[in-house]
């Protein structure tokens, strides 16, 4: 289908579109929430640099989002907002690459208002899905072949044992 909102990113000459999937509203029905865990194929996680509530809701929305996935491993990029603000910063920028690094996640500073390293964030989500991607078709790939080996295996035993 037709992207209703989308965004084209494009990565050395390969263009990908993206589509963003809105955060769930304050007070929506729980299940909307369950829902928007289970789609994606890479999360944003935005908390702005002068809210600390927001960070530590970012925080809890990690959590829940590794526990709903846990068997996958989903690309998380956890984005500070409003780097054009310092003066009025809460959440410092340690404080953020601490909490990628506990997360298991990348970690960005962004200004919307001056599209400061807005780019470099849906390219950097870009990446991680073809990462993702091309991790996932090479380990398909090694089981296959080790499927293919194993029955070779057989066979040869097979064989010898007619022998």
């Amino acid at each position: 289908g037709v992207c209703q909102w989308c965004l084209l990113v494009t990565i050395y000459s390969v263009v990908s579109p993206l589509q963003p999937v809105p955060p769930p509203l304050q007070g929506e029905e729980p299940w909307v929430q369950d829902y928007c865990m289970q789609v994606g194929n890479a999360y944003v996680i935005v908390y702005s640099i002068t809210d600390r509530a927001s960070f530590e809701s970012a925080s809890e929305l990690r959590i829940q989002l590794r526990r709903t996935r846990q068997a996958e491993n989903i690309p998380i990029i956890l984005v500070g907002n409003k780097s054009d603000l310092v003066r009025c910063r809460e959440v410092s920028v340690e404080e953020g690459r601490t909490c990628a690094v506990v997360f298991d996640c990348k970690f960005i500073e962004t200004s919307a208002t001056l599209q400061h390293n807005v780019r470099e964030l849906f390219e950097g989500v870009v990446r991680q899905i073809r990462l993702r991607r091309d991790s996932k078709e090479a380990n398909e790939r090694r089981m296959a072949s080790l499927k293919r080996r194993e029955s070779m295996t057989k066979r040869a035993r097979r064989f010898l044992d007619k022998l």
